[in-house]
C-alpha cells in the first residue's frame, strides 16, 4: 500500500508542476524537466518515511526470498551436482599431474627460479 501512496503523491506533485509550468507558458521540456525535479525533491524532503516503506515493501516483493517450483529447485540440483562433479574431476587431475609439470611449462623460456634462459643450458644474458 506504500508503493501506490507514495506512487500517487508523486503523480500528483509531478501533474501540478507541469501544469503550473505550462500555464505560466514556460514550455513542454522546461515544465517536463520542473515536474520531474520537483516531483523528487517533494517526495524525498517530505515523505522520507513513505519512501523508505515503498522501497522496503518493493525489496520484500522482488527479493530474493521467493519459493522455487520443483522444476526449477531439480535444475537447481542438478547443476549444483554438475559443478561439484567438475570440481572433483580438477582437482584430481592436479593431484595426479606432476609436480614439475604444474609449476613450469617449459615455453615460457625462464627456469622456476624466474632467470630467463637457464632452463635450456643457454647463459643469461
Amino acid at each position: 500500500m506504500a508503493v501506490l501512496k507514495y506512487s500517487l503523491i508523486r503523480l500528483a506533485t509531478f501533474f501540478i508542476l507541469f501544469a503550473a509550468c505550462l500555464l505560466l507558458e514556460l514550455g513542454m521540456i522546461f515544465a517536463l524537466i520542473v515536474g520531474l525535479l520537483g516531483s523528487w525533491a517533494v517526495g524525498y524532503l517530505f515523505f522520507n518515511s513513505l519512501r523508505v516503506e515503498a522501497g522496503e515493501a518493493l525489496a520484500r516483493r522482488f527479493g530474493g526470498a521467493r519459493r522455487l517450483g520443483t522444476g526449477e529447485r531439480e535444475d537447481n540440483d542438478a547443476e549444483d551436482a554438475l559443478a561439484e562433479d567438475f570440481h572433483r574431476q580438477q582437482d584430481e587431475r592436479r593431484r595426479d599431474s606432476s609436480p614439475g609439470e604444474a609449476e613450469h611449462d617449459g615455453d615460457s623460456g625462464t627456469d622456476q627460479d624466474g632467470d630467463p634462459g637457464t632452463d635450456r643450458g643457454d647463459t643469461p644474458r
